[in-house]
């Protein structure tokens, strides 16, 4: 197949995605060494919004604040590839659109940056988190009921100044600060048995025209099955508990030695109701096991859970 002698990517600005992107353009590079690239930059909406806590932002959250201008720009044509966190893709992409995940996942764990050098479990009473996330904030409450949140947003710099000047830390997540060299920051990676990721969190990705089958050969060479897989495991399980951006769901399917095993884990707002399911088959029964444990997890109340939330952070945008 003849490939284009050069690729546009549309990549949001910040310095985050931009590493991601130079990331991934690497990857393609290294098998296409005669390829020559362009990187377009996007403002999306979620960018030009820095101040408002995502949960503030309306019901059309939930489609895609990051990502939409970037798959505007691969359907317009201003761009043949757009690069993004694979957590941000939606699961209903528009009309036209493909996507897949590229590279192997980094630790999908998060992470506490305080600045009083203790852990989770050591931080002093009624200690200042920043987070704008119903997924951290219900699972750490569930863990310790005396921390109080604080919503946050901004680049991960940013975030990571505040929590020093004004709060007692924020929670992030591992891969950015891991693939901006920012790890020295890093005080505890936190548990998965406290706090479970979002789905396909540090997973990277690609969007790109249906119908492009040079772009999906590109693609296709940079993925990692296993990665691949496990990610799209999650976000089945998120479309099967009608999950979202206020959903508070933590989600985390592994492969090991052709094991799958996944986990899940839903907490009220408040952390007093929790429901944590777990399920594990063969790499091929991965479909299987996503579906048992979405059946479980709806008997034992957890929709109802998410429901309410939604409906509470909504109330108060």
């Amino acid at each position: 197949m003849n490939l284009p002698r050069k690729i546009k990517v549309a990549s949001r600005a910040s310095a985050l995605a931009m590493q991601q992107t130079r990331t991934i353009i690497a990857w393609i590079a290294a098998r296409h060494p005669a390829l020559e690239f362009e990187i377009v930059e996007i403002t999306t909406h979620g960018d030009r919004f820095q101040s408002t806590p995502i949960t503030q932002m309306g019901e059309n959250v939930e489609r895609g604040i990051f990502n939409t201008a970037l798959e505007e720009a691969v359907l317009d044509g201003r761009a043949d590839l757009a690069t993004c966190s694979f957590k941000d893709v939606e699961s209903d992409l528009p009309a036209g659109l493909c996507a897949v995940s590229v590279g192997r996942r980094e630790d999908p764990r998060d992470v506490l940056v305080t600045r009083h050098g203790k852990g989770l479990a050591r931080l002093p009473p009624g200690a200042v988190l920043a987070t704008s996330s119903p997924r951290r904030t219900s699972q750490l409450r569930a863990f310790r009921a005396d921390l109080q949140f604080r919503p946050l947003r901004g680049n991960i710099t940013t975030r990571v100044e505040k929590s020093v000047r004004e709060f007692d830390g924020v929670i992030l997540a591992a891969a950015g600060l891991l693939r901006l060299e920012l790890q020295g920051h890093i005080q505890e990676y936190i548990d998965t048995g406290i706090l479970l990721p979002a789905a396909a969190q540090a997973a990277l990705g690609c969007e790109y025209l249906a119908g492009r089958e040079d772009m999906a050969q590109i693609v296709a060479g940079i993925q990692d099955a296993d990665t691949e897989r496990c990610v799209r495991a999650e976000k089945a399980l998120m479309i099967g508990l009608s999950g979202g951006c206020y959903a508070p769901i933590g989600v985390l399917a592994t492969l090991r030695d052709g094991r799958f095993d996944m986990a899940c884990r839903v907490v009220s707002q408040d952390g007093t109701q929790r429901v944590e399911e777990r399920q594990t088959g063969t790499a091929a029964e991965s479909s299987r096991v996503v579906q048992a444990l979405v059946e479980r997890l709806i008997a034992r109340g957890a929709r109802e859970i998410i429901d309410r939330t939604r409906a509470s952070l909504l109330g108060q945008a």
